[in-house]
């Protein structure tokens, strides 16, 4: 595993990033949004972690296990009713949803959508958003990570020389 210097320095002086998230975790997040979204649509998934003070990615539920009909008209609508289905997943793994994720054709900003409803409304929530339907290659310095702060307000996290935003396997990215 290589390491970047930002990361062995965040690490070092005990600051964690805003998400970090293992290699395989990431090869499958990658492979199970393109599949969905076959290229030329929108397609998203939660991302589970355990309760902690790091939110670390373990596990993925993608949209469509928590909504069947959650891409069909080309943007994802997920019917309020089915979210059962995700807090069952995540009492069954003994997981909590860290943060969510979904893709967009263009750039990685937040549609007026995005900000007015937020996949989990609670303050800390973590969201991010990738580029050109997650195509190859992902340009991990053109990812939106944002964090709700309620209210329909949102943040996103600048990187510091110390504390890196995003941290995937064991390298650190803005």
């Amino acid at each position: 595993m290589s390491f970047s210097p930002l990361s062995l320095i965040s690490r070092l002086l005990g600051w964690l990033p805003d998400l970090s998230i293992p290699t395989e975790v990431w090869r499958d997040l990658l492979h199970g949004l393109r599949v969905r979204g076959r290229g030329h649509r929108e397609s998203g998934a939660f991302l589970l972690g355990s309760k902690g003070k790091t939110r670390r990615v373990t596990s993925i539920v993608f949209y469509d296990e928590v909504d069947p009909a959650a891409f069909d008209t080309g943007i994802i609508e997920i019917d309020g009713g089915r979210m059962a289905e995700l807090w069952r997943i995540c009492r069954e793994r003994n997981l909590i949803v860290v943060a969510d994720v979904h893709t967009h054709p263009g750039g990685a900003g937040q549609s007026d959508s995005d900000r007015t409803h937020p996949m989990i409304a609670e303050p800390g929530h973590v969201a991010l958003i990738l580029p050109h339907f997650a195509a190859e290659p992902v340009i991990l310095k053109e990812i939106g990570l944002y964090r709700y702060l309620g209210g329909f307000r949102w943040e996103r996290p600048r990187p510091s020389l110390y504390r890196p935003t995003l941290m995937i396997g064991g390298k650190a990215h803005g």
